[in-house]
């Protein structure tokens, strides 16, 4: 961008780099000139085109004493000079509203004058406002979870219980079996002719089957495995 001169004041503007816009501004009062190609950054097209056309035949505004000027470079009431285009000198310069903003609009150069409260103001109206966070969300955190974890209360029962019915009998064979002559084997009952090798004898109070003294002493000559089972087997059919 070529210097220029304020469209206010008449000071040689700078060109100055903001907000990620390019712009011509004035060190002494602070405004600025954008062309189109900057305000195009700043609005979408069919909002810059909207504002160069209400600016045909629209008249102008005196900065000292706001009020309307048109078809005279100064003011009647105050005599202060009226805005006027850096690029072709037109002045009074037409006054249009941009974004609840009034600027100062050359429709022939199509460039737009702002004083510095008015490029503030345009900024912050087209700059994204942060995302507002979600206070209905609840931050999760690891104390939320412990009462999955707690241990279950001593008075909690959890060992496995035997459905034993109407009529206690063998899960295998089906004959009618007494619970306390049975053996216990997945919470099932069966007699001692069927039980599975590991099963356990009956316990009256329907816990965890425990192996039996008789058991115990069984141990010391048959060794766990196929082998006993198909001891137990036999014997138990032949003394039946």
């Amino acid at each position: 961008m070529q210097p220029c001169p304020c469209p206010y004041c008449q000071t040689t503007m700078r060109s100055t780099h903001t907000q990620g816009l390019t712009r011509d501004e004035c060190g002494a009062c602070g405004a600025g000139w954008l062309g189109a190609e900057v305000l195009g950054k700043v609005v979408t097209g069919p909002v810059m085109e909207a504002v160069f056309e209400q600016a045909k035949g629209r008249p102008g505004r005196c900065r000292g004493c706001d009020a309307g000027i048109q078809y005279v470079p100064g003011c009647p009431s105050c005599g202060r000079r009226a805005p006027t285009c850096p690029g072709c000198g037109n002045a009074p310069l037409s006054a249009v509203e941009l974004r609840d903003v009034t600027v100062d609009v050359c429709g022939k150069c199509r460039g737009v004058a702002m004083d510095r409260e008015e490029v503030a103001r345009l900024l912050n109206a087209t700059t994204p406002a942060p995302r507002p966070r979600d206070e209905h969300v609840p931050e999760i955190h690891a104390a939320d979870f412990e009462h999955e974890y707690e241990a279950a209360p001593r008075s909690m029962n959890l060992l496995p219980t035997v459905q034993l019915g109407d009529e206690p009998a063998c899960t295998t064979c089906g004959r009618r079996t007494e619970p306390r002559y049975g053996f216990i084997w997945e919470e099932r009952l069966f007699c001692g002719s069927c039980a599975p090798e590991g099963s356990a004898p009956y316990a009256g109070e329907l816990t965890k089957s425990r192996p039996s003294e008789s058991a115990g002493r069984r141990s010391q000559y048959l060794n766990t495995g196929a082998a006993e089972s198909a001891v137990v087997w036999l014997l138990s059919k032949m003394f039946k």
